[in-house]
């Protein structure tokens, strides 16, 4: 072959190489301009999905129920749902099944969310409490406990074995919960207690206050109002703060037959309290208590000790969440004289019945409650459906 066929030759090969790489390079610019496109228009219809709002007594509502944008609310469920707005404070009320929305500040826009995948209050409970001893407990300082029953502050003392049959043969963990604040000073009993008359739970003053005044909502419990003996009457109008059994909140509450082991003249630990407490059950059912030494004695964080004043539980009680209503009566029994009461000093003591001191209502929620929305804290309780 002469040189300048040989040129020809070389000049032809380019010209077909350099064809090949455009023609390589078009078609990769061409898949890229596709691939842009179908991006653009993917982004396109998945922001026409979830942008869709409506709005709700003034205020622009994105929803989404189970992934999916919608433009109501559903009409009923079992969910957990979401709340976040813009310029206010947003929160749904599973018990009236609205948006509630409040401390507006400007124009309100919000992101709700409903999930059908819900958490059981039991399981939530199992999982954030730090106590694991007789059930499990919260204790500390000041837990993130909170839960909105009643339309008001209560707090999660556990999950908790408690007999739900006669006889006990059996028990069955349910969550505990405790009123945040007190219902006022009552007598534990009218007379008090003695060998020869023994302390009692079931029927005394105060588990009939709780049982038939204030379960029920009753504005007047004369036959039980009392703040010290038979002669001090108290102030017991539960019209507005008492549970409804056929509410909302009321059907949650299960019937149980309490602890109401007899004491023995002894200061105990929570450990051995338990163990006297679940010695003898009552023979009846009813809905409302009050806490147990032992549940006093285990919210203080890591401690072990006697509870009496010897056992120094005092230089604990920054250390106990349910340290808060002075002194407090508990429906554990120091004796068969001297009902237990914890003392605004940081320590359990016997009282005579007949004193007047701070009650908190103490329940326990049956096993189909579940988590609707919060984290537990005081501001962002959790609230609950069953």
């Amino acid at each position: 072959m002469d040189e300048e066929a040989y040129v020809l030759l070389l000049s032809t090969s380019k010209i077909i190489l350099e064809r090949r790489y455009i023609l390589k390079s078009s078609k990769k610019i061409v898949i890229c301009m596709l691939l842009i496109v179908v991006s653009i228009i993917s982004l396109t219809l998945i922001n026409t999905s979830t942008n869709k709002t409506f709005n709700y007594k003034g205020s622009t509502i994105a929803l989404t129920i189970d992934g999916n944008s919608a433009t109501s609310f559903p009409s009923s469920g079992k969910y957990n749902v979401t709340v976040n707005c813009n310029n206010a404070k947003g929160r749904w009320n599973p018990k009236t099944w609205k948006l509630e929305i409040t401390k507006i500040t400007g124009t309100v826009t919000c992101d709700v969310s409903f999930n059908s995948s819900v958490t059981n209050l039991t399981t939530q409970v199992d999982n954030k409490a730090t106590r694991d001893e007789n059930g499990k407990r919260y204790q500390g300082k000041n837990p993130d406990n909170y839960i909105w029953f009643n339309d008001e502050l209560w707090r999660i003392i556990g999950n908790i074995p408690v007999c739900l049959t006669s006889g006990c043969s059996s028990t069955q963990n349910r969550v505990k919960i405790i009123r945040n604040d007190s219902i006022g000073a009552i007598a534990f009993n009218q007379t008090d207690y003695s060998a020869s008359s023994p302390l009692t739970w079931m029927g005394s003053n105060i588990q009939n206050l709780l049982n038939s005044c204030y379960l029920g909502k009753k504005s007047s419990c004369d036959d039980y109002c009392y703040s010290y003996q038979a002669s001090a009457k108290g102030t017991c109008d539960y019209s507005s703060d008492g549970i409804d059994t056929a509410d909302y909140y009321g059907n949650m509450v299960e019937d149980v037959y309490f602890n109401v082991g007899a004491g023995d003249s002894t200061y105990k630990t929570a450990t051995n309290y338990y163990t006297q407490e679940i010695a003898t059950h009552a023979t009846n059912t009813s809905k409302i208590g009050l806490m147990y030494a032992s549940d006093w004695g285990y919210a203080i964080e890591d401690f072990t000790e006697v509870l009496g004043s010897s056992g120094r539980p005092q230089k604990s009680s920054e250390k106990n969440w349910l340290m808060s209503n002075g002194d407090e009566w508990t429906m554990s029994a120091y004796s068969s004289s001297y009902p237990l009461y914890a003392y605004g000093g940081g320590y359990l003591g016997n009282a005579s019945a007949s004193n007047g001191y701070s009650i908190r209502p103490v329940l326990y929620l049956k096993s189909n409650v579940y988590v609707v929305s919060g984290t537990g804290t005081k501001v962002d309780p959790y609230r609950i459906g069953m």
